[in-house]
């Protein structure tokens, strides 16, 4: 089993599906969901474990079914087997029906663990008892969301790493949604022993994916947007994914774009993540590419894709080329109550797929 070592980087997903990643060293403090705790308590313990915040700010471990029982609820409902005889049509939010005030509700944080808050807030609500079964566990999860913080630790992945920056700043990974980072890859169907000339503008989160794939068995030449940075590390997804050395060293941060045509063998791979001059990238450096290339680029401006496809065409050097978008919309799928989220980023930005024929 792997343990959590200092300085590794883990991701935190609690109750509410947000989650966090953080750096673990000891009595180093976190805060997160109004606390502030210490982190080091998970030092030397296992991923996959399960943690509760208490009233203190203290950090004590719990069990997957604590945990799930406070994460899960809508599926312990459909185990259940509830048969709906009942609706809520007589019930009206007057905003009255909790008869516990803010300053009492207060002195129970002070006072109590979250499970018996909720227990509190149940039994001071008038319409709790009204509600139908269905209408009982979304009030109940609601609440322990609210005021019962627990997580699980997991390893980082390209995945969560991701979320948690698209979460907090979705401009810095030039709006691409997880779905687009998604076909963004598959697109580019890169295999061991790729030589990839890459232009990142989603702040290393693609060169994360992409040096994840190969596994240090190839090699990616990479320009960043931001050439301020003069170090991988200097770039938060890189440094999130726990990359050993072995890949870290087949990644060449290129600075000077001159070093691109230094390169010994043609580069299989063209891949553009962000704002760049696409077309002034195309008639510099396709010749760079093998035939057989695979060229990828994503952009939030089909207008600028279409002048890259042009060029492409007029060139005579590609085949098939494709400009495409995805739709991502998440959906709750849950018995007698599915139906889309409300909530959701509607664009996802475009992507031009092609291959070097000549």
């Amino acid at each position: 089993m792997e343990i959590i070592e200092e300085d590794t980087w883990v991701c935190l997903e609690d109750n509410r599906n947000e989650s966090k990643i953080v750096k673990v060293s000891e009595k180093k403090m976190v805060g997160w969901r109004k606390h502030k705790f210490d982190i080091g308590v998970i030092l030397h313990k296992q991923y996959n474990t399960f943690w509760k915040i208490d009233k203190s700010n203290t950090v004590v471990e719990i069990t997957s079914d604590q945990f799930y029982d406070n994460a899960d609820l809508d599926n312990q409902i459909d185990d259940a087997n509830i048969e709906i005889t009942k609706t809520n049509k007589d019930l009206f939010d007057f905003n009255d029906s909790q008869k516990l005030t803010q300053e009492e509700i207060i002195q129970l944080k002070q006072q109590k663990e979250g499970e018996e808050i909720v227990d509190e807030v149940i039994q001071n609500s008038k319409t709790f008892e009204q509600k139908t079964e269905f209408s009982k566990a979304k009030y109940l999860k609601r609440k322990k969301e609210k005021y019962v913080c627990c997580f699980m630790v997991l390893k980082t992945t390209i995945d969560n790493v991701h979320k948690t920056q698209f979460l907090e700043s979705p401009q810095k990974l030039n709006f691409m949604r997880i779905d687009s980072l998604a076909f963004f890859m598959q697109l580019s169907s890169i295999t061991q022993n790729s030589n990839i000339l890459m232009f990142d503008n989603a702040n290393g989160v693609v060169v994360s994916a992409v040096a994840e794939r190969l596994d240090g068995e190839g090699s990616i030449s990479t320009v960043f947007w931001n050439h301020s940075k003069s170090n991988l590390r200097d770039y938060l997804p890189i440094q999130q994914m726990n990359f050993n050395e072995e890949i870290l060293k087949s990644i060449k941060l290129i600075k000077n774009l001159e070093d691109i045509e230094k390169n010994q063998n043609k580069y299989t791979h063209l891949l553009i993540a962000g704002e760049f001059k696409f077309t002034e990238i195309i008639e510099k450096y396709l010749n760079l590419i093998a035939v057989g290339g695979i060229i990828v680029i994503f952009s939030t401006y089909l207008e600028k894709l279409h002048e890259v496809a042009e060029q492409l065409l007029s060139s005579g050097l590609c085949s098939k080329i494709d400009v495409l978008d995805s739709f991502l919309r998440y959906h709750q799928v849950l018995e007698n109550r599915t139906h889309p989220k409300v909530e959701m980023n509607a664009f996802g930005g475009y992507l031009l797929q092609t291959y070097k024929l000549k």
